[in-house]
């Protein structure tokens, strides 16, 4: 294939990338500049907002942990199925994203709603309710609900690249299932780990629907802050600038993961 046509090829792309990404992150830019740096300085120097950038980040932390504890074991299982079981392990686990969003968060609001299911079993079994609506462990239930496929799935297509006889060959050196997991399965799996916690993490810093719809004004994160200054203040330079704050964020983190992420194999 001749430069040329690689290049007529490539070319829709580029152009549905700058015109759908870089072009709007321009403008945005731009628009949180309107008005010099001061909006950068006000973000930096109110504690309000170092709060929401904290807490946006600890929510998207926590869902991402929670995300790879629970999704490492179910990408192992479903690794090594076969059948109507791997078909049905996959199905379990797409299902949440075949669902709107709203909803989604509706069916958790009914769940854990004063009269939902969680309050009904506890007073069938006479234990005192619960009231978890508008905190953070309900809004992150209900996205590590969503995002869990993007883990298992990570983890899942590193497992099954490996090389069956190497866990043969551990077992043969007379190292049990737990040591074998642990100095050679785990090791070599790690990327697909880091490749599913890349995708939770941002997923979860730019979740808004689920969290505007199962928290309150205690529970403020970055996108949700965005809207209301577009939307109820009317300041579209602050939100821009809280916008680009938003995707430095991100971009701080993941950084910070390629520094401490052990180098890949040759």
């Amino acid at each position: 294939m001749g430069q040329r046509t690689a290049a007529l090829l490539l070319g829709p792309a580029v152009l549905f990338l700058i015109g759908g990404f870089v072009g709007p992150l321009a403008l945005a830019l731009g628009e949180s500049l309107r008005g010099g740096v001061g909006q950068y300085v006000r973000v930096v120097v109110d504690i309000y907002y170092l709060e929401v950038i904290g807490a946006t980040v600890a929510l998207a932390a926590g869902v991402t942990a929670a995300c790879l504890a629970i999704g490492y074991p179910y990408a192992l299982i479903l690794a090594r199925a076969r059948g109507w079981s791997k078909a049905a392990l996959l199905f379990l686990l797409v299902a949440p994203l075949m669902v709107n969003v709203v909803v989604r968060s509706f069916g958790w609001l009914v769940i854990f709603g004063r009269s939902g299911l969680v309050n009904a079993a506890l007073d069938l079994i006479g234990l005192p309710r619960i009231d978890i609506l508008n905190s953070w462990t309900a809004i992150g239930i209900a996205l590590v609900h969503v995002l869990l496929p993007f883990m298992v799935l990570s983890i899942a297509a590193t497992l099954e690249g490996l090389d069956p006889a190497l866990e043969e060959a551990a077992a043969t050196l007379g190292a049990r299932p737990w040591r074998s997991f642990l100095h050679v399965i785990a090791p070599l799996s790690v990327h697909g780990a880091v490749t599913g916690a890349i995708l939770v993490f941002a997923l979860s810093m730019g979740s808004f629907v689920t969290v505007m719809m199962m928290g309150d004004n205690r529970t403020m994160v970055l996108p949700l802050l965005i809207y209301q200054q577009l939307t109820v203040a009317g300041n579209g330079p602050f939100a821009a600038t809280l916008g680009m704050v938003l995707l430095a964020t991100v971009l701080a983190v993941f950084w910070l993961q390629a520094r401490l992420a052990p180098a890949r194999a040759p």
